[in-house]
């Protein structure tokens, strides 16, 4: 005779800080405990009713977050039994949730990913930009150049720059990938470039972006790969300092 099913109802969940986003606090929460351990795979979820009383939201927004859940590979639901962890979870999901990067130790792993992807990429686009990705890796490190001080401008267009050197690899994979980095790091980014704002750390950024683009357009494969490890190796510098600094 099969046991039934474990339930994850007795779990206790942290208070909703982010009330204007409620769904997806609700998954985060949820995908934590998952990735954890906490909830295991093929363990039954609470119910849409026993969730919505935790989290003390109304039967929808739960909905909405195990909707996003589902859609990221976390979970699967049967119609008439419930939600379960999915059975693979670390193997069909890939995904960087934003809150790992506000605690230094997912944050380096993160970073350490991030440089070794996207100088990776800065290479390849040295040897496979075409004219026309030139002129658009051109025309995103004017407007980056532009936004100056302008701390969101600036940390929009920088991101669009670094997925302008991912397209000019002319690799599916390397853009599918950085686009989700772009996601990720919007925030980081935003906040480095805040932080950063009326400091002389805006020059060294510029320069920085310019070092990367002079080597594309040389097909410079080394020097660009040497050009945008160094980038975002004083990136993560930058952010890790921010990020103890809010420690407490």
């Amino acid at each position: 005779m099969m046991n039934a099913p474990s339930t994850a109802a007795d779990q206790v969940f942290s208070s909703l800080g982010r009330p204007d986003n409620l769904p997806d606090e609700i998954a985060a929460q949820i995908r934590q405990k998952i990735v954890s351990g906490e909830f295991e795979p093929g363990q039954r979820l609470p119910t849409e009713f026993e969730l919505a009383q935790m989290f003390a939201v109304s039967r929808n927004v739960v909905r909405e977050a195990i909707a996003r859940l589902k859609l990221s590979g976390y979970v699967d639901t049967r119609r008439g039994v419930g939600t379960f962890v999915a059975l693979d979870v670390g193997t069909r999901n890939f995904e960087i949730a934003p809150e790992d990067l506000l605690q230094p130790e997912p944050l380096a792993h993160v970073f350490c990913l991030r440089v070794e992807l996207e100088s990776g990429a800065a290479a390849q686009a040295a040897l496979h930009r075409t004219p026309e990705q030139i002129e658009t890796l051109r025309q995103a490190l004017q407007r980056v150049d532009a936004a100056g001080n302008d701390w969101q401008a600036g940390a929009d267009q920088a991101l669009d720059f670094h997925m302008a050197v991912g397209e000019a690899t002319n690799n599916p994979y390397f853009v599918r990938l950085l686009a989700h980095l772009r996601h990720v790091f919007r925030g980081a980014v935003r906040t480095l470039r805040y932080t950063s704002a009326g400091t002389e750390r805006v020059a060294e950024i510029e320069r920085e972006h310019h070092r990367i683009f002079d080597a594309i357009v040389a097909g410079d494969s080394d020097g660009a790969r040497q050009a945008m490890r160094d980038h975002l190796t004083n990136g993560i510098q930058r952010h890790q300092t921010v990020i103890q600094g809010k420690q407490p």
